[in-house]
C-alpha cells in the first residue's frame, strides 16, 4: 500500500504498488467517513481479493467528504511504470479497464459482511507466493 487518503480530485483514495514497482494501481472516489478497510494503512501488503474500501462519491471538492459527484461509483486505474520517469508527468502509460473488470467480476472472490462493524472480508484466505517471498525479504 503506497498511499491512501484524501486528495481533491479522486477524494478517498487508495494507491498500491506491486512489489516490483511496474504496475500501480489506483481507486478513487470511496465512500465518505468509512473507505478503507480499518487494518489499512499506508505500507500494508494486500493480495487479490481482500476488501481494501468501500464504493462511494467522494471527490472534486477542496473539502473531505464532500460529495459532489451524484453516483456512486469506483473509479480505477492501472498504470504501467518501465522507467521512473513514468511515474509523473507526459510519459505516463494508463491501462483502459474495462475489459479487466469485466474479467475480474466474472472471477471475484465470495465475500462476507460482519454486521457489528459492517465491513465485508473474504470468505477464502488465498495464499500468494509473492506476498510471503516479499515479507521475508522485508524482515531482513
Amino acid at each position: 500500500m503506497e498511499a491512501l487518503g484524501w486528495n481533491q480530485y479522486g477524494g478517498w483514495r487508495i494507491g498500491i504498488r506491486s512489489f516490483d514497482g511496474k504496475r500501480y494501481y489506483y481507486y478513487a472516489h470511496l465512500r465518505q467517513n468509512f473507505p478503507y478497510a480499518l487494518d489499512l494503512k499506508e505500507g500494508s501488503v494486500v493480495t487479490a481479493g481482500d476488501v481494501i474500501g468501500y464504493m462511494g462519491h467522494t471527490g472534486y471538492s477542496k473539502k473531505e467528504n464532500v460529495n459532489n459527484i451524484e453516483t456512486v461509483h469506483l473509479h480505477w486505474g492501472l498504470q504501467l511504470i518501465f522507467d521512473e520517469s513514468q511515474k509523473e508527468g507526459n510519459q505516463e502509460i494508463w491501462i483502459d479497464c474495462y475489459a479487466l473488470t469485466r474479467f475480474l467480476y466474472k472471477n471475484r472472490c465470495l465475500t462476507e459482511k460482519n454486521v457489528e462493524t459492517k465491513e465485508w472480508f473474504r470468505s477464502f484466505r488465498m495464499k500468494d507466493p509473492a506476498v510471503t517471498e516479499f515479507k521475508q525479504k522485508k524482515q531482513t
